[in-house]
């Protein structure tokens, strides 16, 4: 290794080569991490519209059941591991489209 950056053709052309392998490295890490993002993006959008017609579904079934206001929100909170203003914005979401 020491004789081959002593010789300064052969030394030009290992340190070209190595800077090309760590352009390349960090080009594919950042091609990598962002068709992860994307990917996980995609996958969390799903997930969200699964979880908010599965939440929206929920709601005039507990109304059926004649449950209360509080008693909804309370059981959406438990079921689907939300908060509470998640679950007042589904709720009010659900009770606009009675009215």
């Amino acid at each position: 290794m020491q004789a081959l950056k002593q010789d300064s053709k052969r030394g030009a052309i290992y340190m070209e080569a190595k800077e090309w392998v760590a352009r390349e490295v960090a080009r594919v890490r950042t091609d990598s991490l962002a068709e992860g993002r994307e990917e996980g993006l995609s996958i969390g959008r799903r997930d969200g519209m699964t979880l908010a017609l599965a939440v929206l579904s929920d709601i005039p079934k507990l109304i059926a059941a004649n449950k209360g206001h509080e008693e909804i929100i309370t059981t959406l909170v438990a079921k689907y591991n939300i908060d509470q203003a998640q679950a007042e914005s589904y709720y009010e979401q659900v009770m606009a489209l009675r009215a």
